[in-house]
Order: structure tokens, then sequence, then C-alpha cells
């Protein structure tokens, strides 16, 4: 019977192990994403979507980070949205305009401008809690100030909590149809998105700034819990790879008991632990297992972590002898390791199948997660005691306990086995235990629960339960203490010298609770010699061999719990390490000389200045922590832990300020901080996050951080880090919006000093580089010392320049300097000591302002110095010169004079300026300019210019106001040409076809000015010299035809007798579209390079950033050929206009006063007459001075929103125009029937009288319109009357009605007296009924 049930039970098991998944039919399917991004340009791969599985909860704090690359600049973007479960709102959002960053809370809005440049991964991260009234954001780690979009946006505290069960997109924003997802068109992330993780907590400051490679508690940057597109796959992306070494396992774990009994929870305990440790001896990355626990499966453990297929997994949970547990546990990888392969390696290894005597331990790989954590928790999440309590009995050996264990790779060469972790002694005792849930707490318990393995066939092992002896003697107060240990071993044998040693360690130490940290192989040396080896193994075969004898030396660190005093610990420490070790045919030992071990102190008292307060940090133990009350609210409190560095020894790490409030609010707080040796690296800190906050520093606020800057030099010793973050600070005053003028001397003395007094490098030269700044300091050997190069290439904007020294300039150079080898005569000269030279680069150019500069010279490059450290004179009069080559940031045309100069101190009452003397051009090019000078300082070349820039805020706001009035502009000018070219009755007559040619110009003008940027990016030359001359020729036809325009009106009006122009119009269309491209042809003949591309840069640009523009490059030819045209068309036209004005008033003068009209309509027409002949164009030439910008305002205003002008007064307000849009465009009642309008407006022809003597012979030159498409100024017929009378000509319809030239025609009979040449020869009007009077719209009679 009994052989019975052991056969049912195995073929039980067997069925068992059949039905659960194996390794190698379903493999891991957790794939990590880590060290990956999603590439959201692919095709077919437009956004993720979180599965419904993985809801997020509700929340009432969180923390979201992820990392974004943008490769287009499309004007809106979205990273994330998370929406409302109601559909209603945006509960949660990441969006983005441009370069500014929109962050979405509740329907809120909140925004930060010029934060996420193109082509640059970008760290984002935002907290909220709801004590706050906005959500906190980071950015690469460093805290942004958000400007609220609208009044109202702050949030109330405790007045909300981000509801749960949403839905949540990254890379677009989503919708709901019908129940359905919509993803938003046009606001998708053209880009890449990489490490989307969200924690139901708020993140410190400093967990945030140290950019950690922890993953979220909520959601896991994971493959799994999105559902995204068949072939939007991850792509691997080595700058997301991250190194860590905490780690959190999740697994479930299968125990199937070969008796068919069930397993207890304690039982599964000390299972997992043993298996867990003898499953990390096959990975080859060594670790520490800290913590295990098991919990009964099901529990919150899994369920947090979801699994690959949803759910938590239940296979035949009532199958006798098979249970299931929920498995946690915490490891530390020893050398950081890159967290996706981690989780790719680490999943392999577990779930490989392991067997005992009595048990078969297996895993699910879809339920096997591991995530790296911020650090370790005091406890791990402990679970309900079950109901039962089991009593078991064990028979175990005696066992050493240590608090932390050590997981390597402990491979002998020879027969020997793998050599187990854990130890045990013969001696036996027997233990009852009564406990339904064991702790397997290494890490602070004196006795504990272990077990050890032993391999057996391949994959076996064999489990006891034990009770841990520990090295603590009774009595005494226990603590952790902690040594640095530096050793010189010999190794004699053959083998992975490194495996040796820690074989060896874990052996002599660990089996002692020594604990191995931090372990370095740091050098090796070989020293082959003969030595006869007699052993038992090897006798049979040979009796000599060779055998090769190694020296290595390495570190580590010990950890020992004991009560011992330090002395004694360090003494039996030493002893174990002399003793000599065997292990098969390998021999190590270490002689009592080579054995160094040094006694680690705890963290010292420190005072550490922050932006919270002053806290007084109290001595504290390695690897413990300490609280301090906050300064601000002595309630909360500040954390602190006390570190063990695999380099330092005991490091504090930076403290947990979280609920501190801030009590440095600015940059005047820093005024009561005296500055010393110990603070001067906090108060540099509190300086670089106050600059980050306040772009613009007043005078104080720079005065006070250039004076703490000073001190900080006087009293450190400048370190390069030190230095580094001195250079930071100062590149970001400069990059600022601050008045730098009085301080430059004092900020080049401060980078100077950076550089003098630099310490701590043993290297040649050392390079300090900031986006605006750059120092290189080098060491000059002197007996091979010839010249000396340094170069500075150009970057993109927000990153650093890059340097080089003593090599060729090449295309990005942006500042080339070369010293001769004269320069060392004046080297110092101190015993034992290395001349040192200095490099300096300056990215802006608004360090360098100058005050009262009446020579209009601009700063046209960047600035380079050089100088020597405590050089033995000042450099000058060399005789070999210093040589300096400067790009241009403004290409330089041909005729435009450059300048070499230097930064004197002295100029300008102490303020600095620019000064030529020992300098000259030794030649230049449109890009480059190279300057010779005999002495060494700051170098720079000035550029005389003439267009003198307004301010970068301005100018863009100009700009902005160009480019919508020209669209605008474009839009209508495009209405009136299809207006009078489509509709023939309104362009029977020379006015409108002067305007139809017109409006064809200046649409011309205003579309090639709207495209001019987008053709130049191209960077083809051919292509702008193209655009700048289509420019040039369309903004010189506009201002002919508006010239023309003024000829007509002067014709009709002025000059009304003897004028007959045959071919009127097609003549004025030869002058209108020829003499432009005269021009435009000879500036091409004559000078082609006139044209070009304009680099549009201000001052305040850095390196490459700027806009090009193409157009005329040459200031002779823009003079001549457009300033010196525009400003004659505009003295003629204006000279007409007053002409014009003078006639109409001595006609209204003579008319009856009744029949005049009022001033708003006077008023109309003398508006429509200036736009008309572009009389707005002359205020370019009156901005000067103080009213410069204003009347740039004016002038943009106007004259951009021309073409819109000329719609409204010549189209939209023009009533025979609307008659035919009616009769065209209209439809049912509003329709106007052709030639419905001479009813409307006809008065009865009058009878035919005998003309009446000729007193206003001006009647004979004017003719009314052949249509009634325009508006005529014409004579009034009095059919009351025999005397004819003139009425006053309607200025706002003067140019285009009455603006007309008589033609031949025969058959009319000249009036008597009428002796012109017009009626001589048989001239006569168009015939058309007259109306009495102007025409009824105008003036009703």
């Amino acid at each position: 019977m009994e052989k019975r049930n052991k056969l049912v039970q195995a073929l039980l098991i067997f069925l068992i192990l059949c039905t659960i998944p194996s390794k190698d039919e379903g493999s891991v399917n957790a794939e990590s994403l880590w060290g990956k991004k999603i590439d959201f340009m692919q095709r077919d791969c437009s956004f993720w979507l979180l599965k419904n599985e993985h809801k997020i909860p509700s929340l009432n704090e969180l923390s979201v980070c992820l990392n974004i690359k943008r490769k287009l600049s499309n004007s809106h973007w979205t990273a994330f949205t998370y929406l409302h479960p109601n559909k209603t709102r945006i509960e949660l959002g990441l969006r983005g305009v441009g370069q500014d960053l929109h962050i979405i809370m509740f329907g809120k809005v909140w925004t930060k401008s010029s934060v996420v440049s193109l082509d640059n991964w970008h760290s984002i991260c935002m907290t909220w809690s709801s004590s706050m009234t906005e959500p906190e954001v980071y950015v690469n780690g460093t805290k942004v100030e958000l400007d609220p979009e609208s009044k109202g946006t702050a949030l109330h505290p405790y007045c909300c909590s981000v509801a749960g069960g949403g839905t949540l997109t990254l890379a677009v924003a989503h919708y709901f149809a019908k129940n359905d997802i919509i993803p938003e068109t046009g606001t998708e992330l053209k880009g890449s998105l990489s490490l989307f993780r969200m924690w139901e907590r708020v993140r410190s400051t400093q967990d945030i700034s140290k950019t950690a490679c922890t993953d979220g508690d909520i959601l896991h940057w994971e493959k799994r819990i999105w559902k995204k597109p068949h072939d939007c796959k991850p792509i691997q992306d080595v700058t997301q790879k991250c190194d860590w070494h905490f780690y959190e396992v999740k697994l479930v774990l299968i125990i199937i008991r070969k008796d068919g009994n069930k397993t207890n929870i304690s039982d599964a305990q000390d299972i997992a632990k043993q298996w867990l440790i003898q499953a990390l001896e096959d990975w080859p990355t060594p670790v520490y297992l800290h913590e295990v626990k098991v919990f009964p499966v099901g529990s919150a453990l899994t369920r947090s972590s979801g699994s690959a297929k949803g759910g938590t997994m239940q296979p035949f949970a009532t199958s006798p002898g098979l249970n299931q547990f929920d498995c946690l546990a915490h490891l530390t990888v020893i050398n950081n390791s890159d967290v996706g392969q981690v989780q790719d390696e680490l999943p392999e290894i577990l779930a490989e199948q392991y067997k005992t005597d009595h048990y078969i331990i297996k895993t699910d790989a879809d339920f096997i997660f591991i995530y790296p954590l911020d650090d370790f928790l005091p406890d791990l999440v402990t679970h309900p005691p079950l109901t039962a309590t089991e009593t078991h009995t064990t028979t175990v050996p005696q066992l050493t306990s240590t608090a932390t264990e050590m997981i390597t790779t402990a491979k002998t060469t020879g027969t020997t086995t793998n050599q187990v972790l854990v130890t045990t002694s013969s001696a036996e005792t027997k233990i009852t235990t009564a406990t339904p849930f064991m702790e397997t707490t290494l890490a602070g318990s004196s006795t504990a629960m272990k077990q050890t393995t032993a391999l057996s066939s391949t994959k076996s092992l064999t489990l006891n339960t034990a009770t841990c002896s520990s090295t603590i003697a009774p009595g005494g107060n226990i603590s952790d203490i902690y040594f640095s240990v530096n050793v010189n071993v010999t190794i004699n044998g053959s083998g992975d010298p490194e495996n040796i040693i820690k074989t060896w360690l874990n052996e002599t130490l660990f089996s002692k609770g020594i604990h191995v940290l931090h372990f370095k192989l740091l050098s090796s040396s070989r020293h082959a010699r003969k030595r006869s080896v007699e052993t038992k193994s090897f006798k049979a075969e040979r009796k000599r061999s060779l055998f090769s004898v190694t020296s290595h030396s390495c570190v580590f660190h010990a950890q020992v719990t004991t009560s011992s005093n330090i002395i004694e610990t360090e003494k039996w420490i030493h002893g174990l390490l002399e003793k000599q070790y065997t292990s098969g045919a390998v021999r190590l030992y270490a002689q009592h000389d080579d054995i160094l071990i040094s006694y680690i102190e705890p963290c010292p008292e420190h005072n550490h200045h922050t932006r919270q307060g002053l806290f007084k940090w109290p001595q504290t133990d390695v690897q413990g922590s300490t609280q301090v009350s906050c300064v601000g609210n002595p309630l909360k409190t500040a954390h602190r832990q006390c570190l063990l560095d695999a380099n330092v020894g005991a490091l504090w790490k930076s403290p947990d300020l979280g609920e501190c409030q801030v009590v440095v609010n600015s940059v005047s707080d820093l005024e009561d901080i005296t500055v010393t040796n110990d603070n001067a690296e906090d108060i540099l800190i509190m300086i670089e996050d106050l600059i980050h906050e306040k772009r613009n520093l007043d005078e104080y606020e720079l005065s006070t951080v250039l004076n703490k800057l000073a001190d900080v030099i006087n009293v450190s010793v400048i370190t390069p880090p030190l230095g580094e973050v001195i250079i930071n600070i100062t590149s970001d005053i400069l990059e600022s919006d601050s008045n730098l003028l009085p301080f430059t001397n004092s900020i080049l003395n401060i980078t100077e000093s950076v550089g003098d007094q630099m310490l701590g490098f043993n290297e040649e030269s050392v390079f300090l580089t900031a986006p605006a700044l750059a120092i290189s300091v080098v060491n000059i050997d002197q007996g091979s010392f010839h010249n000396l190069t340094f170069g500075v290439s150009s970057t993109y904007k927000g990153l650093n320049p890059e340097i080089y020294i003593n090599q060729e300039p090449f295309d990005d150079t942006v500042a080339f300097i070369s010293l001769p080898s004269e320069i060392q005569e004046r080297f110092p000269i101190v015993n034992d000591t290395s001349p040192r030279v200095q490099f300096q680069f300056y990215g802006v150019s608004t360090l360098f302002q100058t005050k009262n500069d009446p020579d209009e010279k601009k700063l046209n490059t960047y600035v380079v110095s050089a100088s020597v450290t405590n050089a033995t004179g000042r450099i000058e009069n060399l005789k070999e010169y210093v040589s300096i080559t400067l790009h241009h940031i403004i290409t330089k045309n041909k005729d435009q004079d450059v300048q070499c100069v230097y930064w004197d101190f002295n100029k300008n009452d102490g303020y600095g300026g620019w000064n030529p003397e020992g300098c000259w051009m030794y030649n230049s090019s449109s890009d480059y300019t190279t300057c010779l000078c005999d002495h060494m300082t700051h170098f720079g070349v000035l550029l005389d210019v003439s267009r003198t820039p307004i301010d970068e805020k301005n100018e863009q706001i100009l700009t902005l106001i160009t480019y919508m009035g020209c669209g605008v502009s474009s839009c209508f000018l495009g209405i009136t040409v299809l207006t009078y070219t489509l509709l023939e009755k309104l362009r029977r007559d020379y006015p409108s076809k002067i305007l139809l040619n017109l409006s064809l110009a200046l649409l011309g003008l205003n579309l090639v000015f709207l495209l001019n940027s987008w053709i130049s990016s191209f960077g083809i030359y051919g292509l702008c010299v193209a655009v700048a001359v289509t420019l040039h020729y369309f903004l010189l036809t506009s201002f002919t035809w508006m010239g023309l325009g003024a000829v007509n009106m002067y014709f009709a009006l002025v000059k009304v007798f003897n004028v007959y122009v045959p071919s009127y119009i097609l003549k004025f269309c030869l002058l209108g579209w020829g003499i432009p491209l005269v021009i435009c042809g000879l500036v091409l003949a004559i000078k082609r390079d006139a044209y070009g591309m304009n680099t549009m840069s201000d001052s305040q640009m850095t390196l490459d950033d700027s806009e090009m523009f193409c157009w005329v490059q040459n200031d002779v030819v823009f003079y001549v050929s457009v300033v010196s045209y525009i400003a004659f068309i505009l003295l003629c036209n204006g000279s007409i206009f007053l002409v014009v004005l003078i006639q109409i008033r001595n006609m209204q003068v003579n008319q009856p006063a009744g029949t005049r009209s009022g001033i708003v309509k006077d008023l109309r027409a003398v508006a429509s007459l200036t736009f008309l002949l572009g009389l707005t164009w002359s205020v370019a030439f009156l901005a000067w001075g103080p009213v410069k910008v204003f009347l740039l305002y004016l002038f943009s205003i106007l004259n951009s929103l021309q073409g819109f002008f000329i719609f409204v007064f010549h189209c939209l307000m023009k009533e025979n125009v609307r008659k035919q849009w009616r009769i065209h465009l209209c439809c049912g009642a509003f329709k106007l029937l052709e030639y419905s309008e001479w009813s409307q407006t006809a008065t009865v022809v009058p009878k035919h009288k005998p003309n009446p003597p000729n007193t206003f012979p001006f009647m004979a030159s004017v003719r009314s319109i052949k249509s009634n498409s325009t508006q005529s100024s014409t004579v009034s017929l009095e059919s009351t009357q025999n005397q004819m009378t003139i009425t006053r000509p309607d200025l706002g319809f003067v140019y285009e009605n009455s603006l007309v030239i008589p033609r031949a025609r025969t058959g009319l009979m000249a009036l008597p007296g009428d002796t012109s040449p017009a009626t001589a020869s048989g001239l006569e009007f168009p015939s058309r009924p007259w109306k009495n009077g102007f025409n009824a719209d105008i003036y009703p009679t």
C-alpha cells in the first residue's frame, strides 16, 4: 500500500510539472524597457495606451518622471495625458508649444518657457500633493518656476485628488467618441520618449536631482503594462542606459513536496532564502542578498505588480504537495549594473527549476518582477499571520550567521565542488519552532533561521534548518564597525585570480561573520618559476610541473557586527587573513606587512548651509541615519544618512529636506552668511539654485553674488569640481537678462582667479566648460615648450563648447589663439613649480558692453583670452606676435571694416572698454578675421555697423507683428486681385488698372517676405540669391506703381489741359514692371555678391543661435538701389499729395455751402490716398533717437497691413464693387440684377439746350466713366438752370474714378471757345447719362 501511495504521488507530481510552463516553453516575457526609447516617428507608432488592468488609483500625492527628445519642431506636442474617468477633462498631463512646457492638472495649466529644446534629451519630473497650490516641476534635475496660464489657476490646499480609473496615453492627447478612444491629431510628440514612471508619493528634490535609476511604485517602466501598435517596438539607446545597485525582486514561488504534504510558510521562507542563495550563485554578477520574505499567494505583493497575462497565477492550488507563495527579496548588485541587463538576465536565472531530495522548486516566468529602488526600506512589507499555528521539529547543525550575505561565483579548479556560501559545524542541536510566520531578516538580528545548500547532480539542494550562532560575545554594546582593507596576496596556481581571491575571502571572513563589501582587484604581476609539486593526484602522471606564481593587490571594506573594541577586531581580521589558504591545486597567502587595515571613522559633525536653513548634523555611524528639526518649522524633521562609499569611506548622503520650508528666498538673504572654507560649496549650491529661479538680477543682487563668488575663491582651495560650479554660475549670469555693464571687470577677474588658483589635478591640462563660458588651464613643461594653441568649436545652444589644445583649427572653430615661444621668457621663476597658462572663452557678447561708445562699433566675434599665471611682468611688446582667429557672429560684407581690439580694464572710468593699441588685422574674410597682437589679454573683433539693432524683446514683437500683418494683407490683396480681374466692369478705367497692378506687386512682396526665412534655412547660396533678388524686385515694383498712381492723379486733377498720352496703360506697365527689372539686373551684373544671406543675430545670442534672411548685403547697393529709390518715390508722392490737397481745397472753397461734405468723409479720403501712395513708408526715415521704437511699431503695423487697408478703402467701402459682388456672388434676396443700379441712381437726362458760354473750360478734360463700374467726379448739370456749375470731386474716389486721361474719339463737337489740342483734334467723351451732381451714395441731391 505504501509503495502504491508513493507511485500515485509521483504520478501527480509528474502531471503537475507537465502543466506548469517551463522556461523553455514560455520564457520570461517581461521585457525590460530600461536602456530603450520609444521612437514615435516610426511608421504606425503614434502612441501607447495604459492597459485597463493597470489603472491608476486615486491619489492624494504623486510624482511622475519621464525623458523626452523632440526631433521636429511642431508647434504643439504632447508627452502624456491622463483623462478623468468621466472623460470631461485632463486630470494630469504634460504638453508643450515649441520649446515651452505646459503642465496640466485638474484642467488648469501652468507654463514654463524655453526649456525643451530640439534634438536633446530632457528629464522632466513633476510632483504634487493635495497640500500644494501648484505642482512642482524639475527639468534635468533642476526645479523650475511655473507661470499660471491665467488668473485663478492656483489650487486650494486639500481641494483635489487625482481620480483613479482614467485613461493614460503617451505621446498624444486623446478623447472619447462612443466609448472609443480617439487620439488627437496635430499635437503628437514628434520624437522619442523613455523612462515613464509614476510614484504615489512626492519625491524629494534630492532624489530627483541626483537622477537616480529608480522605478516607480504605481507605474513601472516595463513593456507589459502598455497597449501599443504591433510595429511600435522599443529601440536601444545608449543615452538611456542606467547603472544601479539597489533592486527589489517579486515572484511567485512554487514548492512541490514529494511526500504530498503542505509546506508551511516558515519552511517556505527558509526554502526561498536558500534557493535564492544557490540561484544567484549561478549569476556571474556578484550581489548581496539582504532580505527575503514569503506570503500566501495572491497577496498584495504580486497583485500590485500584476502579471504578463493579468491576474494572479493559481494552477493546481489544491493539488497534493503543491504550494504557491508570493516571494519578496531585496538585493544589492556590488558593482553597479545596467538596469535593463539585470532585468533581462536575472529572470532567466530564477526561472530555472531546482530539485532537492524532498522538494521541487519552480517559478513562473511571467511572475518575476525586478525593479530598481531608491534605497531599501527599514522593513519589508509584512503580511498578517496565519490563523493556525504549526509546530515542527528539525535536527540542525550549528551555523555562523551574518547580517548581509554576499553571493559570488566561487568555482575552483580540479575536482573540488562549488563552495557553499554558508558553512556548518558538526554539532547538532534540536530546536522546536511554533511560529506561523518567520522572518529571515539578516540585517539587525543575531539569531535567525538559516539553511545550507550543497549541489547534488546538476541542480539540486539539500535543505536543513539551522540556528545561527553569532560572532558577538555575550554582553556589551553590539554594533557594526567598518574597516578598509588593502591586501597584497600571492597565488600559486592557475585560475581566475579574482574568483580565487573572492572564494578565499568568503571562506576566511564570511564564515566568521565578516562581510566583504566593495571588493576591487587593483593590479597583478606575474613571475613564473619552476617548482616541484608532489601530490597524490599528480604523482602518477608527472612528478614535476610548471606553475605560475602571481601577486595581486586588492582592496575592500569589511563589516563586522561585534561588541569588541576596534583594536581587537582589527587584530582578529589581520590574523584571519594571514592564514595560508589552500583549495585543490591552488595556494594563496599574504604576508603580515602586506595587510593594511584601517578603521573607517563615522561621518563627522557637519554644519550644512541650505536654502532651508543651517542644519547641524551630529556625528553618525557608518550606514546609520540621523534627523534634526527643520529651521523654518521645528515640528518637521530633516533626515540624513551616512553611507559607506567604495572610494571615500564614510560619506554624508544628501539630506532629505522635503518637509522643510525654504528660508533663503532671494539673493539678498545670502548677505548675512559668512563664507568659510567649510560652507563654500553649500553657498555655491544656493547661489546656483537662486539664479535658476530668477533670470534678471538687479545691480544689488548681482553685486552680492559676485562678492560671494570672490569670497569663495579667497577662502577655499579651488579644485576642478569647485571651479566647475563657479564657472556654471558665471555662465548662468552671462546668459541672464541682467545688466552686466558695471560688472564686466569683476566677472573677468573672477574667472581668471579660478584658473590661477586651481589645484588638485595631475594631468597636463584641465577644462571647465559651461554653455556661455569655458576655461582651460595648462601646465607647461618648459623643457619642451615651443608654442601653444587653444581652440574652441561651436556647439548647439544650451550645450557646452568643446575645447582642444595644440590642434589645428577646423570648420566649426569659433575661436583660435596661438601663443609664440617667446612667452616662456615671462614664465615665473619658482623652484619645483610648473608654469601655467590659462585660456578663457566667452560665448556671449553682452558681457563686453561699452559705456558711451559714439563710434557705433559692435562686437562681432566671441572673446578669447590668454594669460600666464604669476608672470614675471606684463606680457607686452612681443617680437613674436600672438595670433588670434575669430569667427564672425554676423557675416561680414566686403565693404565693412573690422578692427582688432583688446579689453582695457582702465577705460571708461574703470568700467572697461575696447582698445586697439598693439593689435592689428592680419587678414579678414566674410566669416573669419585673424588678428596679430604684441601682448596677451582678452581679444575681440569690432564691426562698424550703421543699421543699429533694437533690443531682443522688441525685435521679436516687431517680427511677429510684421509676419501677421503680411499674412493678413496677402489674403486681402488676393481678394482684391481676384475681384478686379474677374469682374471686368470694375477695371474699365485707368485708376482701376493701376490699382490692380499695385495689388499684384504688393501681393508678390508679402508672399516672398513670408517665405524668405524658410527658403534661406536650406543654406543654398544660389537659391538665397534668387529669393533676395525677387524680394528686391517686388519691393521696387510696389513703389514704382505707387509713384505711377500719383502721376495719374496729377494728370487728372492738376495738369488738366493739353494732355494726351497714347497707349497710356501699356506705357505705365512698361515703367512699373520694367524699371525695377533693370535695377535688379544691373545689381546682378555689376555686384552679384551684393545679394546673400544675412545672419539676423543680436548681441545676446550664443554660438550658433541665429536666424537667416536673404536680402541685400552690400550697404552701397542697399542705399543706392533701395533707400534712395524709395526716398525719391516717397518725395514725389508726398509733393503730389500736397498739391492735390491744395487743388481740392480750392475747389471746395468755390462750392456752395450746402453742398460741402463732412469732416469724416474728408478724413476717410485722406487715409485712402495715404495708403494708396505708400506715404506710411516715410515713417522709417523718422525712426531715430528716443522715438525709434515707437515709430518702428507704427511702421510695422501700417505697412504690413497696407494690403488690408487697400482692400477696405477700394473694395469693401466702394459701392459699385459691393454691387458687383451682389450681382455675381450673391443669391436669393441678396442678389442684385444686372444693371438694376441704373434705375436706382441715374437721373433723367435733361433736354438738349444750346451750349452756354464756356466759362468752365475744365469740363472738356474730364470725362465720365464708360460704365457704371466706378464712381466719377463730374460736372453737375442742373436741369432747372441754364448755367453749369462745378461740384467738388470726392477725394475718397478721385484716384480711381476721376484720374483719367481723355482718349481720342470722333463725332463730338467741340465746345465753343475750347481751343485745346484735345478738342481741336476731335476728342469726345464716352457717353453716359449725367447725374445731377455727384453719385447719390456720396453727395445726395
